[in-house]
């Protein structure tokens, strides 16, 4: 076996584990651990959609963790950098399973890297607190001291953690439990008070009752024994398992997608017949028995109906009806999946230079919605809808949303003033939030006496922060919620007021108001 071969046989998404393979690639890791690493970088950098994916990405996470190669370690980081649902998308389960070992493993003392993840307040809130139990699991295997993890715990408990709610905050209470750290309660008591630590986690009652019960030289000894004998095949046996059901799923543009609504709509149209026994006669009169004649005709009629032959408008029109038959199933993946096709079909035939949806020219253009503006409308609330569940919708959706507006200089305003809010928030699960500020800057700069600019921008650098791995800034915040009080014409619209008293509220919470000014400029917003 070659290197070559064996990185080939770790490619396919196989429930059989290619055994030879792994092993080879262990034998030979000097000359085999630069291409894994270099696999990370390429799924880093670019991370890969569904249909793009191999296996080799999750081995060569696990291969490097078990080796326990230094230089995995910092792309384990950068992996825990990126943006919500990208890095969801790209390690699922893995984030929450496994990367604790992966960082504890590899990190080879650089324990204020991992603290630094803890502390970040922009990251995913699972990033943070698998960085955090990677810090239990070196206790646990000697790379951290017991006395150490338990004085970092107060720190994070009394002052480190952000002031406000977070999964973190839950898992620094279980740990400072586990740890029984009993002189850490006052500040775990003033997290529940503050809202910071959800009861739905675990109550406050049931941590005090842990913080007396001695658990910790049970779960060191445990986590020395599960890092001992850390095997890729062994901690992927999950997830191998399962990768076999990934093909329960039509691929996002296959016209497979079309069959079952086809199906329901010809069913729902057939007339009920009476039941007929299989040995009974056939009611077409044959004399033979219903089995043996015509007891399959109805199932044809049914794989005929469900076959594809729409062109153009026609098969663009059976897109746009099966998304909204799979969003009345609850199945918006395929939804947005129908929609974009529709979209991408129906692009080539819509009335040229007629650039207003709304026009009579459109009316009618599809059987299957009363009006196209209103389908446009419903595929982008459906995109914003799902904006941190499908990496897939959300890359076409921003194209999609991009193309109406090129496309439709003419729209209703505020159809055109909502595409370019999802843009904004698209941009920003995509991690790209430089572009984002600045596209929804310009449209505050074509739009000042809008106040729909100013109070997304301010949701987005306050409450919103957190869903857009963004750092709060609730000074900048108010800004803009007084800008549009001064600018805005349409205030009471987008509840402007009621907005900055809720953040004013919120500050109270966090820091010093007075010092902040923040009083003072209310009372002045308010004679505005």
């Amino acid at each position: 076996m070659t290197l070559d071969q064996a990185l080939n046989a770790l490619k396919p998404f196989s429930p059989k584990v290619p055994r030879d393979a792994l092993n080879f690639i262990r034998n030979n890791w000097h000359e085999a651990e630069p291409v894994l690493l270099a696999e990370l970088d390429r799924c880093i950098d670019q991370p890969p959609l569904d249909k793009e994916r191999t296996a080799l990405f999750l081995y060569s996470l696990f291969l490097c963790a078990e080796r326990q190669s230094d230089a995995a370690f910092e792309r384990y980081v950068r992996i825990l950098r990126l943006p919500n649902l990208i890095l969801s998308d790209l390690l699922g389960d893995i984030l929450t399973e496994n990367m604790k070992e992966m960082l504890a493993r590899t990190c080879a003392g650089r324990i204020n890297e991992i603290k630094s993840l803890i502390e970040d307040e922009t990251l995913y809130e699972f990033a943070r607190c698998a960085s955090l139990q990677a810090l239990y699991v070196l206790v646990g295997t000697g790379g951290v001291e017991l006395n150490e993890m338990k004085r970092y715990c107060l720190d994070l408990l009394e002052h480190r953690l952000e002031h406000r709610p977070s999964y973190v905050w839950d898992d620094t209470v279980s740990l400072a439990e586990d740890l029984g750290l009993h002189e850490a309660l006052p500040w775990i008591e003033r997290a529940y008070q503050r809202g910071w630590a959800h009861p739905g986690s675990q109550t406050l009652e049931e941590v005090k009752t842990g913080l007396n019960r001695s658990v910790v030289e049970k779960q060191l000894t445990r986590i020395k024994d599960k890092s001992e004998s850390f095997k890729a095949e062994g901690e992927m046996s999950f997830f191998v398992q399962n990768w076999d059901k990934q093909n329960d799923h039509p691929d996002p543009d296959s016209v497979e997608l079309l069959r079952e609504p086809r199906a329901a709509r010809l069913k729902k149209s057939l007339p009920k017949a009476v039941k007929i026994g299989r040995n009974e006669p056939c009611p077409c009169g044959s004399g033979k028995k219903y089995k043996k004649c015509c007891i399959d005709q109805q199932n044809q009629a049914l794989i005929e109906a469900t076959s594809v032959s729409a062109e153009g408008l026609e098969l663009a029109d059976e897109w746009l009806a099966a998304g909204y038959y799979y969003q009345d199933q609850h199945w918006p993946h395929r939804a947005l999946d129908c929609w974009w096709n529709a979209w991408q079909t129906a692009q080539d035939f819509l009335p040229e230079g007629v650039d207003d949806p709304g026009s009579r020219e459109y009316e009618g253009l599809f059987a299957n919605c009363d009006f196209f503006s209103n389908w446009l409308q419903d595929y982008q609330s459906l995109i914003e809808e799902n904006l941190h569940h499908n990496l897939f919708a959300v890359k076409n959706g921003l194209q999609f949303c991009r193309q109406v507006i090129e496309r439709f200089p003419a729209m209703n305003p505020v159809l055109q003033n909502n595409l370019h809010e999802s843009i904004f928030y698209l941009l920003l699960v995509l991690g790209k939030s430089d572009e984002a500020f600045s596209h929804i800057q310009e449209f505050i700069k074509q739009h000042p006496d809008t106040a729909q600019g100013y109070a997304i921008l301010s949701s987005a650098l306050s409450f919103d922060s957190q869903r857009f791995n963004l750092r709060p800034d609730f000074q900048r915040a108010q800004q803009l919620l007084v800008q549009a009080l001064e600018n805005a014409t349409d205030c009471e619209g987008w509840d402007i007021e009621m907005r900055l008293a809720d953040l004013t509220e919120e500050l109270a919470a966090v820091q010093d108001i007075h010092s902040l000014g923040f009083e003072k400029n209310f009372r002045q917003c308010k004679h505005i």
